[in-house]
């Protein structure tokens, strides 16, 4: 009987972190330019969304991987509706260390879009974003999750910054002199002796691999480009 009890209660709980890495009809996601809200969810398999602008975003669920996705046509889609992505790219469903997210991954895995899970209506959202634009981003960059709209209108000089500050936070002991003079001059950083030992959070990882996606694209492409040769080395 105890065995019983207990095989139900896996099974119970199995089938709830299922559903909790579950798209529901309702749900609402915001990439920091535009609100998404599910209008349709087809068999559960199909996940049809679209903004007040009537853009519209199309997400099939793959068979056997929770909280797993991909982005496929919609109805009167000619492109894919992310920018630079394409059609049959993967989409996680993150639900972990209290944030709710979808993470749109370029074939290397890399996080190059996201959309947060909220309540909150458009213009909600919209304030939100322009706090975000207006704040000081060295108390952003490691505890809130970034969008890529927002990565978009950064130097990419800034970005490789925002990127290394996340490690620097955790002591990482960087090879490039510019790196450490910069960092080195910050009251809080305390470079230690394992690198490898730095564990992140899901927050931080997915931050990083977001600049790294931006700071990826060619030159000329990313809206704060300036004229110039920029330095893009990782560490």
């Amino acid at each position: 009987m105890r065995r019983v009890f207990f095989t139900l209660i896996v099974t119970l709980l199995a089938a709830l972190g299922m559903q909790a890495q579950t798209i529901k009809k309702g749900d609402k996601f915001f990439d920091g330019a535009s609100l998404y809200t599910v209008q349709e969810v087809r068999m559960g398999t199909y996940v049809y969304m679209t903004t007040s602008q009537d853009d519209e975003m199309t997400l099939e669920k793959v068979a056997g991987k929770t909280g797993e996705y991909k982005i496929i046509p919609s109805r009167q889609a000619e492109e894919c509706p992310v920018r630079f992505a394409e059609f049959g790219w993967r989409v996680q469903y993150v639900r972990k260390d209290g944030m709710n997210f979808l993470a749109v991954r370029k074939p290397n895995g890399d996080a190059m879009w996201t959309m947060v899970l909220t309540p909150d209506n458009e213009a909600n959202c919209e304030a939100q974003q322009a706090a975000l634009v207006n704040a000081n981003w060295e108390d952003e960059v490691s505890d809130r999750l970034l969008n890529t709209p927002y990565l978009m209108n950064i130097p990419r000089e800034q970005l490789r910054l925002m990127r290394n500050e996340i490690l620097a936070r955790h002591g990482y002991t960087f090879n490039s002199k510019d790196l450490r003079d910069y960092f080195s001059s910050k009251w809080w950083y305390k470079p230690g002796a394992n690198n490898a030992a730095i564990k992140l959070n899901v927050i931080e990882q997915t931050n990083i691999e977001l600049i790294k996606s931006e700071e990826a694209v060619e030159p000329g492409l990313h809206p704060a480009d300036v004229a110039g040769d920029v330095d893009q080395s990782d560490f």
